[in-house]
């Protein structure tokens, strides 16, 4: 994972404890007020239905990919290249992303046997972002990311040493694809 990466996840960890800490923070002052078997019972109807909205997304992604491969497509995962790295392979930045080094363009990631494919969401694809391909000669590593939603994290290390970081949906599934575990 590259430097940008090792960034990401720790900001993206820092928010999410952030929530939790806001959920107990809540879950005590709502103690004080009705009573802890009543504060427990909602903390903990909140976090269920948090954790059944994000299930629900994760779930109609995988849907939708169990249908593109049955229709022939090859394999796809939901991902996000970094506004660097677009920016690095000649790629358009559209919008506020023109001027700023940090956030991610969503598209899908397919594998298309011998290389690698992001290709831009249809928005950004109308904004006249252009997809970026990797060839054989980048080795791809896939690193399962902390917290919900079955994120990861693929680099893709060229022979001379550079590295690209590309976030992706399913982790498991892209590192079966890709032979790698």
């Amino acid at each position: 994972m590259t430097e940008y990466g090792r960034e990401r996840e720790r900001r993206r960890r820092q928010r999410s404890l952030l929530w939790l800490g806001y959920l107990v923070v809540m879950g005590v002052v709502l103690a004080l007020r009705v009573g802890p078997w009543v504060a427990l019972a909602g903390v903990g109807a909140i976090a269920m239905v948090i954790y059944a909205v994000l299930t629900l997304f994760v779930w109609r992604d995988r849907r939708a990919e169990l249908r593109r491969r049955a229709a022939g497509e090859p394999p796809s995962w939901s991902a996000q290249l970094p506004v660097v790295v677009a920016r690095q392979f000649g790629g358009v930045t559209p919008g506020r992303h023109g001027r700023e080094e940090v956030g991610e363009l969503f598209g899908r990631l397919r594998y298309l046997g011998d290389r690698l494919r992001w290709e831009p969401s249809e928005a950004l694809r109308a904004k006249g972002t252009e997809p970026v391909t990797w060839d054989r000669s980048w080795r791809p590593t896939v690193v399962p990311l902390w917290g919900p939603g079955s994120q990861g994290c693929l680099t893709l290390t060229n022979a001379d040493g550079a590295e690209v970081d590309v976030w992706v949906r399913n982790p498991r599934d892209l590192s079966r694809t890709l032979g790698l575990g």
